[in-house]
């Protein structure tokens, strides 16, 4: 076939699913400057690429049967789960795992343009790109390659990322590939990150809106700006810092989290507002103390719906939670709160922000344990413990249990006392680091004995200054209705098959957007699964069959 008709087949069938790369080959008006490579014979009469010029030139397979070699590839990695290339060469050593449903997505990385497209000029590779699960990203930056990985890698639905180097190729271009893995490694440690709080909670952020959800239709809170607000976490220094906050309580506005509540309660320091962001039943244990009248509760969409009782001034946020998104796009619009640091301290800076706060002063916020002490007293761990301490198990002991069940505990000396972390906690204050640098409220960290705080001395970022109610919008239909609606287009979805990719690019967006709202519920369901290699197209039919179990089940009460 002459080089132009074969290219224009390979062009044809790139663009089916990769159509932005298949955009820029055409742009490339047949250039290849500064490309040497060559082309060789295979004993088997097979076409390869070498890279260099005559005898020199490196072969990226086999020069005797490279279709052989890449069935070896194919004994050698398992062919299941999300398959990376680096390096695509002529293909042969993709083409064997096209044949296997197991394998649920591939991704080819390839350094050089020029490359690609003389390759495609000479080789017919129609058949890799004509797959739905092939991708291929060429001559892309770190920050490119992770924003593609953040966007489609889902490790429960689409299994195990494993890499598979073409080692010539690899080799010609160490730097650049080895710059790929350390990318690939750093944005899996991420996603892996966000995969084990979806699996844990997954399925009760969603269960909880949805319990929410009737609740939320008739609040009607608001919050007004303010310019100054104090933020109370629950650390052992609040106790010393307890003075000053009511000191300040007149000049600045005052957000408790809820593990600070019943400290502030105890020493007659009523907050403003509290916030609360945990999915989970134990929060309730922060309002057995009671809860004060007249002040608002905000709380996540995916709080328990048992706190929705407590207070007569509800303020529901939406978070990142994919459903939490999906009813604020579609039914009621509601005020956001960045919860991502993990931890409420963050989200109650944010709620600051949010109000437009240009000053910001925390306390209590440790993100450590000074001299061994977890909590500030009046907290409800401490009843939680003194209710159930024995000669031989004292409530310190427990305490300090909390802090030694971790893996790795580190020890720091400081002005003569001993202060414990931990890796969650140094990783929420990291978090939170970042945040403040983005903002232009001054944070004023008062940390006593915990924690350093490493924020910005004149922050110039772009959020903060916002002069407008935190407030909910109206809500398009009753709750009711919506969640009718929302069940109906769960239920007319076609049944998912496999490969899950082929399934997903059959979807048109409205149609992905369902789904995108079940995604933590079926990290959830995957870990029920006990670490089995999922099947796809059944682990979407038992998540949307849960889903709407709970819908129906909310729809008759």
């Amino acid at each position: 076939m002459p080089e132009k008709s074969l290219f224009e087949r390979n062009l044809l069938a790139l663009s089916m699913y990769n159509s932005g790369l298949a955009r820029e080959l055409s742009a490339e008006h047949g250039t290849t400057s500064g490309c040497r490579v060559v082309f060789q014979r295979a004993k088997t009469g097979s076409l390869i690429p070498a890279l260099g010029e005559d005898s020199s030139a490196l072969p990226l397979h086999s020069t005797f049967n490279p279709e052989r070699e890449g069935e070896r590839f194919k004994e050698l990695y398992t062919g299941n789960g999300f398959l990376l290339f680096l390096g695509m060469g002529a293909g042969y050593h993709i083409a064997p795992f096209l044949a296997q449903p197991e394998v649920s997505s591939i991704l080819i990385i390839e350094e050089s343009l020029p490359l690609f497209r003389t390759i495609l000029e000479h080789i017919d590779c129609h058949h890799i790109f004509l797959d739905p699960r092939v991708k291929v990203l060429v001559d892309k930056s770190s920050r490119e390659i992770e924003e593609y990985l953040l966007a489609t890698y889902i490790p429960a639905l689409l299994g195990d990322l494993k890499s598979i180097p073409l080692w010539p190729r690899f080799n010609a271009s160490r730097e650049y590939f080895k710059g790929v893995l350390k990318t690939v490694e750093e944005t899996i440690n991420q996603i892996a990150d966000d995969y084990s709080v979806q699996a844990a909670f997954g399925k009760k952020w969603f269960a909880n809106t949805l319990s929410n959800l009737p609740t939320a239709e008739f609040t009607s809170t608001t919050l007004s700006p303010r310019k100054k607000v104090m933020v109370t976490g629950a650390g052992p220094s609040l106790e010393d810092s307890i003075k000053e906050v009511k000191k300040l309580r007149k000049e600045y506005f005052l957000i408790a989290s809820d593990t600070s509540l019943p400290c502030l309660m105890a020493h007659d320091c009523p907050p403003d507002c509290v916030i609360s962001i945990d999915c989970q039943q134990v929060s309730y244990h922060h309002f057995l103390a009671g809860y004060p009248r007249g002040i608002p509760l905000l709380l996540d969409l995916a709080s328990p719906p048992v706190l929705t009782r407590l207070s007569d001034k509800l303020l529901f946020f939406s978070s990142g939670h994919p459903f939490s998104q999906f009813v604020n796009r579609n039914w009621r619009r509601f005020p956001f709160i960045d919860t991502s640091g993990g931890n409420v301290s963050h989200a109650a800076v944010s709620l600051a922000v949010n109000l437009g706060a240009r000053e910001i002063a925390l306390f209590g916020v440790d993100f450590s344990y000074p001299e061994g002490k977890t909590y500030a007293r009046g907290t409800y761990l401490y009843r939680h413990f003194q209710s159930r301490e024995t000669r031989f198990m004292p409530a310190e002991t427990r305490f300090l249990n909390l802090i030694f069940r971790n893996k790795t505990v580190l020890r720091e000396r400081d002005s003569g006392f001993l202060r414990y972390t931990i890796k969650p906690l140094l990783t929420y204050k990291e978090s939170l680091e970042t945040f403040a640098g983005r903002i232009e409220a001054r944070i004023v960290h008062r940390r006593v004995k915990g924690q350093s705080l490493a924020v910005p001395a004149n922050p110039g970022g772009p959020a903060g200054g916002i002069n407008e109610l935190f407030a909910a919008g109206p809500a398009g239909t009753s709750a009711r209705e919506f969640l009718f609606e929302y069940r109906e287009a769960l239920f007319t979805l076609t049944r998912p098959f496999n490969p899950v990719v082929n399934y997903l690019h059959s979807l048109n967006k409205d149609e992905r957007d369902l789904w995108t709202t079940l995604l933590p519920a079926l990290a959830a369901l995957r870990v029920e699964a006990r670490g089995e290699t999922p099947d796809g197209a059944l682990l979407l039919e038992k998540t949307r069959q849960y889903a709407l179990a709970r819908l129906i089940a909310l729809v008759r009460e």
